[in-house]
């Protein structure tokens, strides 16, 4: 199904009295994008620019990222986070669309595909994985948002540490140094709020156990020097859902979308056709 809109503007739907952002851009067949946890929906901007010349393309802040309030009261979980990603879409009276995560937003992606099937059309998971979090993984990143809310900042060293697991370590880029930035300038409040939602983005459901109900197609994406997911769990994933399609991306880590742009968005073109 095609819906249009004549520009891009920042927009924000009303859930529960809290506003959750989003942008708007292009015309086409729409493309739903899910950012991960402390990136916001200008990840997503080397895919819309490219993407949104044939496709109708909306970016979601997710709760207390980039321009959307905190999480409303009654947030649970992953799932009800999907909940109001489909409730956005339904306040646009969206009937079809394809959804892309990447990380956590890939996790929330799957859990809209098994509430609301006939709503998604195909999935895209990027540098995700929609089992449960390994408890080492869990106890470090939560550690490093724990420290950050007791100092009530996040340091310049932590967000260096940040930093070097999103994009490759041994390489510098603009997006990297952009990413230490907007972490070293966090508020308190900010820091606060995140704290708030990093449990739902660690402790997530094994959502694995449920893809047998997956009847879309889906791809696969992930950075091949990736150090927050392993190309075991991307593996296990294409095991997993049937009819699935896995592609490595070289010289990426859990960024891949930024640092191979021109690589992920020739994938995405040809998946989507």
């Amino acid at each position: 199904m095609t819906q249009s809109v004549p520009l891009t503007v920042p927009l924000s739907v009303n859930i529960d009295n809290h506003k959750l952002h989003y942008t708007d851009e292009g015309q086409g067949p729409v493309l739903f994008f899910i950012h991960g946890f402390l990136a916001d929906n200008t990840m997503w901007r080397p895919q819309i620019e490219q993407l949104s010349q044939h496709y109708r393309c909306i970016a979601v802040d997710l709760w207390a990222h980039g321009q959307s309030e905190a999480m409303p009261t009654g947030t649970t979980s992953l799932i009800t986070i999907a909940e109001h990603c489909l409730a956005l879409l339904s306040s646009l009276e969206i009937e079809n669309c394809t959804v892309l995560g990447n990380g956590t937003g890939g996790a929330i992606a799957a859990e809209m595909v098994l509430s609301e099937p006939t709503k998604i059309s195909k999935l895209v998971l990027s540098n995700a994985f929609i089992g449960f979090e390994p408890q080492v993984n869990c106890a470090k990143y939560q550690g490093w948002i724990d420290q950050a809310n007791e100092q009530k900042e996040c340091s310049a060293s932590l967000a260096e540490i940040v930093a070097n697991k999103f994009f490759i370590a041994s390489q510098e880029s603009e997006a990297k140094k952009a990413l230490v930035n907007k972490l070293t300038n966090l508020s308190a409040l900010q820091i606060e709020q995140l704290a708030l939602f990093s449990p739902l983005a660690l402790y997530k459901r094994d959502t694995l156990e449920l893809v047998e109900q997956f009847a879309l197609p889906c791809l696969i994406m992930i950075g091949e020097q990736n150090q927050l997911r392993t190309m075991l769990e991307a593996y296990l994933m294409q095991d997993c859902i049937s009819g699935s399609q896995l592609v490595q991306i070289a010289n990426s880590g859990h960024f891949s979308n930024i640092e191979q742009a021109e690589k992920v968005n020739q994938t995405l073109e040809t998946f989507l056709r």
